[in-house]
């Protein structure tokens, strides 16, 4: 098994960094796009718990919206200091991608949202941050939100999936986003979308395995695995990239009857399961701690540490995946070996954990801040 050095990072500074910023010249509009399910993030900062006894919330818990939590998100809405973002696994992912692009709409966000002013804010925030959103509305449900509650080192998390889970084929039938689709050039999807729209996603797949792009996979949540196994073993023949935690790999072996917990031989095999194109798979499992696996053709193993980050410099663990994916998917794009791929994801996640939510703004520029890193 090859192991990767943690240091020095591959485009520290040096010739592969000039080659970097050359191809980052060179990428065109729309050579990304990302399916999942947009919400917004209305996020407040608060000394006490009133809001959460008041709303029956837990500190440190992440929950669906249920009745009584239906007056929470206009509450949230009507405070001073709110912080909007344009959230949702994938939809991070894309705005970390265009932090580090920082060229203006290269990568392009499919989802559904409602006609309401919460649609109109999360529109204005993709935006802004460099996103193009390609937005389904329906009008029979509010736009998709999540409520984030900061005290301290805690986080409460209540999501209202709303418009976000009504995803339809019809997105697909539109002449226009058939063009946005056939352009592309890479496709990203997360587990959570999956779980949506099942025939969106396998359209996505074959399209990019007979045009030879390339199409990744997030498992997401443990649930997408247990719950969508047909759906998984009808698209993975078509996909390039499976990223997934240990977690959800586990969860995928389980459903197979693989009869093993060890994470090395789930990733062996599947990176092995038979594909439609000639191109290999990629199998990438991740981990809070542990070194991200990386699984290739021939048996080749990379394991890539995590660096250490001091306890005091961590203030949100929220998003840090996306973040990995968003960074990862950067690389990719300009054909960076993989090694810089998985490199700048980790970089990326070690960035958002240091900012409250995947606040765009209050990172510092890419290229300053990798150069910077010791």
């Amino acid at each position: 098994m090859k192991r990767a050095l943690s240091v020095p990072l591959l485009l520290r500074c040096s010739r592969a960094w000039r080659i970097y910023v050359r191809n980052m010249a060179d990428i065109p509009e729309g050579i990304l796009i990302g399916f999942g399910n947009p919400l917004l993030d209305i996020t407040k900062i608060v000394k006490d718990k009133i809001i959460l006894e008041k709303y029956g919330l837990s500190e440190n818990a992440a929950i669906i919206a249920e009745e009584k939590h239906s007056q929470l998100f206009i509450e949230l809405s009507k405070m001073d200091d709110i912080i909007y973002s344009a959230g949702g696994a994938c939809q991070n992912s894309m705005r970390i991608f265009q932090w580090i692009i920082s060229k203006p709409y290269r990568a392009y966000f499919v989802g559904a949202i409602g006609t309401d002013n919460f649609g109109e804010t999360l529109e204005k925030k993709a935006s802004g941050d460099g996103v193009r959103a390609l937005y389904q509305k329906r009008p029979e449900a509010p736009t998709g939100t999540c409520a984030v509650i900061v005290n301290g080192s805690n986080r409460s998390l209540v999501a209202n999936l709303g418009a976000s889970a009504l995803f339809s084929e019809e997105w697909m039938k539109n002449n226009e986003n058939m063009c946005y689709v056939k352009r592309a050039q890479y496709f990203y999807i997360t587990g959570f979308f999956l779980a949506v729209n099942p025939p969106t996603v396998l359209q996505v797949a074959r399209l990019s395995s007979e045009n030879n792009r390339i199409f990744m996979l997030n498992f997401s949540a443990v649930f997408v695995p247990e719950q969508m196994k047909s759906q998984l073993d009808e698209i993975l023949p078509y996909t390039d990239i499976v990223i997934g935690n240990k977690q959800e790999m586990l969860a995928y072996a389980d459903t197979h009857n693989w009869n093993t917990k060890d994470v090395f031989e789930v990733g062996r095999r599947l990176q092995s399961m038979p594909k439609c194109n000639k191109r290999s798979r990629i199998v990438m499992i991740t981990d809070a701690v542990c070194p991200v696996l990386c699984f290739q053709e021939n048996d080749k193993v990379i394991e890539y540490p995590v660096p250490k980050v001091e306890q005091n410099q961590i203030v949100d663990t929220n998003g840090c995946g996306d973040a990995f994916v968003g960074g990862f998917l950067s690389q990719l794009v300009q054909q960076m070996p993989i090694d810089s791929c998985v490199r700048t994801g980790i970089f990326a996640s070690q960035q958002v954990l240091r900012v409250v939510g995947i606040q765009i703004e209050k990172l510092p520029k890419f290229e300053q801040s990798f150069c910077s890193t010791k």
